[in-house]
């Protein structure tokens, strides 16, 4: 099944703040700034590692940028890396009333990843296919067994409409493992993730509740988690970021991560589809019923159709 856009939206932004942003909390996001920037954004405090490095492997220039300013409560994050399923720079809020109820919608013609390939299905709902992924990779090496953690935040326009038909996700893969979950216990995605951990009050992002219609034209915003993993061996790893499309390249998600370091303790496994703790924020705790839109509906608005 196939969504045609009635609006495509794509906003240059490098570093400038969006029109109605509040100047004492803006976030500004600085799209593609090479590895160098983004190894600096996501590892704020390097020991524990021997070595590190964070390079984009996959995806079009424009889904990676660091971001900052992200403080306006009740929603913040420290500064860090934000990757999306179209621009990057588009993540920026409040409520984008320029593109049309908030819809952000950039199809950039990438595909999937043999990782999301192999372990989305049965973990993702009704996933056929992934688009337009973008891949954060970063290769550590630890002198002494450790755990290590990173924070994020998930969010996504397909919400609240396109909850079980374009289930956009998140991943994280340590040495070939997914280890990050929702507050269920699920993979991280539109749908299931909002249906246990949902915020429609962020104003620092387009996914948001403040617009014209709100409740109607609200979109989602999962709270902080902390994913911890379990004890790794001292030596060489690998984790992948990805994030992508799910069944079509239309509306984006995209996710904010920060503070990659290693920690003591940990939990597991992270092998068969185990794998790391998540810690809600506090605040965000709210859980509220959202209702899973069936196959084949048509988008409000006009700016999806099933066809």
């Amino acid at each position: 099944m196939k969504r045609i856009l009635g609006l495509m939206a794509t906003t240059a932004v490098t570093g400038v703040l969006i029109a109605g942003a509040s100047p004492a909390h803006a976030l500004v996001v600085s799209p593609n700034p090479g590895d160098s920037a983004l190894t600096s954004a996501l590892i704020s405090n390097g020991a524990g590692f021997s070595s590190y490095g964070a390079s984009y492997t996959l995806g079009n220039s424009a889904q990676i940028g660091t971001y900052t300013g992200f403080t306006s409560p009740p929603r913040t994050i420290g500064n860090g890396v934000v990757m999306s399923t179209g621009n990057a720079a588009d993540v920026v809020g409040p409520y984008r009333n320029d593109v049309g109820n908030g819809e952000v919608s950039t199809a950039l013609g990438g595909g999937s990843t043999p990782e999301i390939n192999s372990y989305a299905p049965g973990h993702v709902t009704n996933w056929a296919s992934s688009q337009d992924a973008a891949v954060l990779t970063v290769n550590f090496t630890l002198s002494s067994p450790s755990a290590i953690a990173f924070n994020f935040m998930f969010g996504s326009v397909e919400f609240p409409v396109f909850t079980s038909s374009y289930t956009d996700a998140f991943f994280a893969f340590l040495d070939g493992n997914q280890i990050t979950f929702d507050a269920s216990g699920n993979a991280v995605q539109v749908g299931s993730s909002f249906a246990s951990l949902l915020n429609t009050d962020d104003t620092n992002t387009i996914f948001t509740g403040v617009g014209a219609n709100p409740g109607n034209d609200a979109h989602g915003l999962l709270g902080l988690l902390t994913t911890t993993s379990a004890t790794l061996t001292a030596g060489a790893h690998t984790l992948q970021f990805e994030i992508a499309d799910t069944n079509d390249q239309a509306l984006d998600s995209a996710i904010f991560l920060n503070d990659l370091h290693t920690t003591t303790g940990g939990s597991g496994p992270v092998t068969g589809g185990g794998g790391g703790t998540i810690v809600p924020e506090p605040a965000s705790m709210a859980l509220l019923g959202v209702g899973l839109v069936a196959l084949g509906v048509t988008r409000r608005r006009g700016a999806k159709r099933s066809a």
